[in-house]
This record gives C-alpha cells, structure tokens and sequence, in this order.
C-alpha cells in the first residue's frame, strides 16, 4: 500500500513513517504542507494519506476536498491527525471529505487498524472500478451493436408510404426492439396486401425474425401470390430459422381495389373486428390456424378467409399485447375489453384505442409490445395503376411432346417463365386457373381421349383418374403447344393451344348442369377471359385476357 504522510513538523512525519514501517508499511512518502501534498498526490497516486489538520498555507480542511476531486471517483481513504479534540472540529474533518481521523500522541495500534480497515475499501473500490469500466466497455459495444441494427431495420424494413397511408397505426414496443411487425405493399390486382405479426415475447431476439419476413412478404406480394402462398412462404422459412419456442402469430389480409372485400389468413392472433359506425354492430373473425413457424410444410394449412365490408366500415386488427393489458387488480382486459374500447365511438383511431389501453393498465408497467392497425374501407383506385405492363411485345412457345406431358410441373414451370414478364403478377391467380384448364382439356380430352362423363359419381371419378394415369404412362406420341403473345397495345395476352387429338365436343361440355360434377373448366375459362374460340374440332383454342384488372 502506498501512503502519503502529510504533515508540516518533520518530527510528526518521522513518527508516522516509523511506525508505519514498523507495521509492515514500507512504501511511504512525505510532503511538508499542503501545495506539497497536493502535487505528490498526483504524480504518485497513493492508496491512502495521512493528513495533518492545521498547516501553515493550505490547511489540512482545504486540501482534503481537493484531494477527493483529483482522485475521481476512486474511493481515496483521507485519514486526519489532528491535535484538536474538539467536536466541531473532528465534525469538519468528515464534513471536508475526510473518512477518520486520530489524535495526537497517536497510538500505533489504533493507527493500523484504522489504516488497514480503510485499504480494504480502497482495495474493493478498485474492483469495482474495474468492474465498471469493463461494464462500461460492454455498454458502449451494446449501443453500438444496436445503433447498427436498428439502422438495418429502418432501411430493411420500409413500407411503401403510398399503401401506408391509407391504415391508421400506432406500435409501442416493451423494449428497445419491436417483435410486432406491420408491412403493406401495393396488390399486383390493384388493391393492398397487409401483415401484421407478433413474434414470441419482445426485443431484438423477438424482431431479429422481421427481417426475413419483411423480404418474403414483398417478393411474394411482388409476384402476385395469394394470401395463403404469402403464408406458406413464410411459414416455410421461418421454420428453418426459429428456435422450437419461438413463431410468428400473423394476419395476412389482401384488400381489393373497392377497399371492401378482404382475403384473410389469421394464424394465432386475436379476432379481427369489423365495425358498422352508423349502427355500431360489430362482427368478429376468430383466428383458425396455427402460428407461423410450428407447423411442418405437409401440415401447414393455407386456406384463407373472405371478409365483405361496405364503405364507411372500419376494420381493427391488433396484436395480443393490447388485450393482456391488466388494471390495478389483476383483470386482464381481454378480447372483450378491446371490443367494447373500439364500440365506444364510431369512428374509432389508433391512438385513441392504445390511450384506453394505457389508462386500463394505470400505472403498471407496459409488459408486451402493442399494436393497431385500423383500415377504414374506401376505394384503393389510386394504388391500381403502380404496377405497370410491359411497353413492347413478347412470345413463349411451349412444344411438349411424347413423355414430356407427363411431368407434373408444367404449369408451374410455364408460370415462372411468365412471371418474370412486367405486369404478369397483375392477372397471376386468374392465368394460372386458365392455363391449367386449357392444359387439363387438350390433355385429357384431346391426346388422352378421355370422356368426362365417367365422372357421373365418385366411382366414376376414380376410374377416370385411374385410367388418366395408365393412358399417361402408355404414353410415347402426341404433343401439345403453347404460344402466349403479349399484345402491348391492347395490354392483353392471347393464348394459342393446340393438341395432337381429335378433339371433343366443346358445346356438350358446356351444357352439363351447374351441379354435375365435370364438365365446368370451359364455362370458368369463358369467365377468366375476355375472349374464347375453340377450333379443329375442340382440338385447338385461342383465348384471349386483359391485363388491366
């Protein structure tokens, strides 16, 4: 332990020094006044001082606190020798910064126990400055850490501020992160796709899993999928990412171009709510699948839900955190409370249902991220025309022949070929319906030969798939065509198939009652598009579709 001895008679320091060596205390150092003792104490930082009270100059009360300052926040043990034995004074000596003092004659063994008492302080204040200083270090890695990704998810995870404002959204995260989630983008169809999400409890392991959410959801939007390929997607992705505790509750919702007919697939999260403000009913849509991130491809479920609204309506999507909100007693707010928050005005907003949320809790502390999406239903016209179609004309030919008609992708195939055309995720739902049925006809029907009257009843039907598939593998000849033309100035693709059959008779086809089970392909492609003509005796047709939905 170093030790400084400040004290003006040469005599006093001798004694202290002497004792002090005696003690085991040999590394000892002197200054004779008060300037002196503040110099020494700074070139040779020392573990504790001994300081005399009164001095000629600087006193030992104006040096003590000069002392403390220099050191920081380094826990410096001042002990006063003083001759004083007054109250007042020895009271000072602790008021200036001193932490003990002894008096003169000094007695050696109180000294060293004082001595000792206060190098054991000194000693743990060390350790505990180094300990923060490592805490400090790690705090300022942290503010880095989280500097740098909260600037990925501010430029990774944009939504498009033409779709964003027609939603009303307020999103309060527990903590620094948010493991709610709330992407739109522009529906190829003309309308609005929205997301919103809640990843398992909060902060950035919870919103670490936005991201690749945010990248799927756009390129599938992008591409024209549905609601439900949206969640297959992700579901598939985030179950190669997730720990088997962690998932993802979400709706995923397409709005049409009326701003009033909403496709829906709700996995895990509270019930969707409809309201009517001028008669203040409310209909509520409970969520019918699973959470995002559990299930297995084969298990994954993506049938989707339609919602028909009317102008004027509003619809309320919120997270879990809003209704586990809890008041003073323990009473949970559930989805009871959130209903009867947004009947309580007809035109409700966002922030108004998170303020109630916020009075419900009182002064509890916010244990979940909370979030609101509110859409009041108008028209999305203004969003139709963001995705465009190509300006100049294009060809496919798709010639297959022989075995080639028995691979099970060719639709698929022919889809992602077209796909990467400007405009094709505008009609992509529509033309893939079109083509699988013109594909299936010229197939069955024409190559094949098959009667679609062997599908009177369910036996039938097996005996018409059984015989499809013995027909197919027999199969060494015949071929079908496809040319696709885009048709820039009419902004329509025409569609030419041809097969190597004989035909079938279209019109009969046609004719089968509404509710046999067969024969409703050509009525449905008559419907999709603008213009069907069957020729060659059935064995060739040409359709025609627009682009503009």
């Amino acid at each position: 332990m170093r030790i400084l001895i400040v004290d003006d008679e040469s005599l006093n320091r001798f004694l202290l020094r002497h004792m002090l060596e005696q003690e085991g205390y040999t590394d000892c150092f002197e200054a004779s006044d008060g300037q002196d003792a503040i110099n020494k104490a700074a070139a040779l930082q020392p573990d504790l001082i001994l300081l005399d009270v009164i001095m000629p100059g600087l006193s030992g009360y104006a040096v003590a606190p000069q002392l403390k300052q220099n050191n920081g926040s380094m826990y410096l043990p001042i002990i006063f020798i003083t001759s004083l034995d007054d109250k007042a004074s020895l009271a000072r000596c602790l008021e200036v910064g001193g932490d003990d003092f002894v008096s003169k004659p000094f007695d050696r063994v109180i000294l060293a126990a004082k001595i000792r008492a206060h190098g054991r302080i000194r000693e743990l204040s060390r350790e505990v400055e180094q300990q923060n200083a490592v805490l400090r270090y790690h705090r300022q890695a942290v503010d880095r850490e989280h500097a740098i990704v909260e600037n990925i998810f501010n430029n990774a995870v944009v939504n498009n501020p033409q779709v964003e404002h027609f939603f009303d959204v307020i999103m309060s995260p527990a903590a620094k992160f948010n493991g709610d989630v709330f992407l739109c983008e522009v529906s190829p169809a003309g309308g609005a796709f929205f997301l919103m999400g809640d990843f398992t409890g909060h902060g950035l392991a919870s919103a670490i899993g936005v991201l690749p959410v945010s990248n799927v959801f756009k390129n599938m939007v992008k591409h024209g999928m549905s609601v439900g390929e949206v969640a297959t997607a992700i579901n598939k992705i985030l179950l190669g990412l997730l720990p088997a505790d962690m998932f993802l509750a979400a709706i995923i919702m397409e709005i049409d171009v009326s701003g009033c007919r909403f496709s829906v697939w709700s996995g895990g999260m509270p019930q969707v709510l409809l309201k009517n403000p001028d008669t203040g009913a409310i209909q509520c849509y409970p969520s019918r699948h699973m959470a995002l991130g559990i299930l297995e491809v084969a298990e994954f479920d993506d049938g989707h839900d339609v919602i028909e609204a009317e102008q004027g309506q509003q619809l309320l999507v919120y997270t879990d955190g809003i209704m586990e909100v809890m008041d003073a007693n323990g009473n949970m707010a559930d989805e009871e409370g959130v209903k009867r928050w947004f009947s309580e005005s007809a035109l409700a907003s966002a922030t108004g249902l998170y303020e109630k949320a916020v009075q419900y809790r009182g002064e509890g502390e916010q244990a979940d991220d909370m979030s609101i999406v509110l859409f009041t239903c108008k028209s999305l016209k203004a969003l139709h025309d963001q995705h465009k179609t190509n300006e100049l004309p294009y060809t496919i030919t798709l010639n297959l022949c022989g075995a080639e008609l028995q691979n099970k992708r060719i639709i698929d195939s022919l889809m992602d070929m077209l796909s990467t055309q400007v405009g094709i995720c505008r009609i992509r739902s529509d033309l893939f319906t079109v083509l699988s049925e013109l594909f299936n006809n010229a197939l069955e029907h024409g190559v094949l030969a098959l009667d679609s009257s062997m599908k009177h009843d369910p036996s039938g039907f097996a005996e018409y798939y059984s015989e499809r598939e013995k027909r197919l593998a027999r199969l060494e000849m015949g071929w079908i065509c496809f040319v696709i033309r885009f048709l820039p100035q009419q902004d329509a693709l025409e569609i030419n198939l041809r097969n190597s059959g004989e035909g079938f008779d279209t019109r009969s086809a046609q004719s089968v009652g509404s509710f046999a089970s067969y024969g409703r392909g050509i009525s449905l492609i008559r419907e999709l598009c603008d213009d069907v003509t069957y020729s060659e005796g059935g064995s060739q047709v040409q359709v025609k579709m627009s682009m503009k939905k």
